[in-house]
């Protein structure tokens, strides 16, 4: 999962950690923000699970708000790529992260040792690839699990 699901509340403990604040949001459309609520990171994680979507598309979708990434990253798309998957569970997971108190093992790391905050991923895709850009330098081209 990612850095502000796993440990962006962090920022409460530790000012300096480029987490989160709660003043984050996603628009239920990001074609049109003004149509629909804003949705909030919140601090109610209680599981990983359901998980959102880690293909190149879907991960496209997140980051630019739509298949077009041509413009610039606004990270607007989450909620409207999650309710296309799965609804208002999906919202609910991709728009929360846990609580300090929530991973108490993970706070008492943070408080005791460095947090490298400001990590990304190599291909914005699944896991496979970017395993393979760890190893090598390059995914090979791979933008899914899947070996194609």
């Amino acid at each position: 999962r990612s850095f502000d699901h796993m440990l962006g509340w962090m920022k409460r403990l530790n000012p300096a950690i480029d987490g989160v604040t709660g003043a984050e949001w996603n628009p239920a459309n990001a074609s049109d923000p003004a149509a629909g609520p804003r949705v909030y990171f919140g601090d109610g994680a209680q599981f990983v699970d359901p998980d959102p979507g880690h293909s190149y598309q879907e991960i496209r979708q997140q980051i630019f708000g739509s298949d077009d990434a041509s413009g610039p990253p606004r990270m607007n798309g989450f909620v409207q790529q999650a309710r296309s998957i799965g609804g208002g569970n999906m919202t609910d997971a991709v728009m929360n992260g846990f609580a300090p108190d929530s991973v108490a093992v993970y706070r008492e790391l943070v408080a005791q040792f460095a947090v490298c905050d400001r990590w990304f991923a190599s291909v914005p895709s699944s896991t496979q690839p970017n395993r393979l850009f760890v190893h090598s330098g390059t995914s090979g081209g791979a933008t899914s699990n899947n070996p194609e």
